[in-house]
């Protein structure tokens, strides 16, 4: 599994030679890239939480959850793991309550007792730390390209708002060395939009969420999953 030291040494191989820029600078990158990697194609995580006979479940307690990002793919319950067929909740069944104290999953008609549990899966931000990268072996190069265009990109800043009008050999440097890096840049961004089937001008969606109604429009059990086979 990769590791941050790896993306730092792949922004390297993208751009070669001494910069102004160090490592600092490459890790702020690395991070600015799996940040919008994330938006394109979240992290998805299962967890198991216990019951404990309420109907609130605060989302703080999940491992990756982060309120500004994060959105639930599916609720189980109760978990079985011994059944082919898992109790999967509909939509009307729950919601995302937002409390003084924090958001919680609520249960709208349930309260799972303490020896239920319930499985969440839900969307979450990648991380890439100095112990591992969460981007799917698949994405990594791609991403490694991001990281490297954002870089790039840094590097165009660079050089163009440090350029001395008093020398003017160094400024018309200053000048080709800015679009150099920002051509780079671009290229780089187009090998990652492309590997991600990303158009331009596009935004590839990661996930849609619809409407959750606390109870059937019709006032009744579900049809196809009432509550007494559940």
């Amino acid at each position: 599994m990769s590791t941050r030291d790896d993306y730092i040494a792949a922004i390297g191989r993208f751009v070669h030679g001494e910069f102004p820029l160090g490592e600092a600078d490459k890790i702020l990158a690395i991070g600015r890239a799996v940040k919008e990697h994330s938006k394109h194609k979240p992290r998805i995580v299962v967890e198991d939480v216990d019951g404990d006979g309420g109907f609130d479940y605060p989302v703080s307690g999940l491992e990756a959850w982060d309120d500004e990002f994060s959105s639930v793919k599916s609720i189980e319950y109760p978990v079985n793991d011994d059944d082919e067929t898992p109790d999967m909740l509909h939509d009307s069944e729950w919601r995302i309550y937002r409390k003084p104290s924090g958001q919680v999953i609520r249960f709208l008609e349930d309260r799972p007792t303490a020896s239920e549990s319930i499985r969440v899966t839900y969307t979450a931000m990648h991380a890439c730390t100095d112990s591992t990268c969460t981007v799917a072996g698949f994405d990594e190069e791609a991403v490694q390209a991001l990281a490297a265009s954002v870089f790039c990109e840094m590097l165009a800043t660079y050089y163009a708002s440090n350029q001395d009008s008093t020398i003017q050999a160094d400024s018309v440097d200053h000048t080709s060395k800015s679009r150099d890096f920002a051509a780079r840049a671009a290229r780089y961004r187009k090998l990652y939009a492309d590997h991600m089937g990303i158009k331009d001008g596009q935004t590839k969606a990661a996930s849609v969420t619809g409407d959750q109604d606390s109870t059937p429009s019709w006032g009744e059990d579900h049809m196809t999953h009432p509550r007494k086979y559940r």
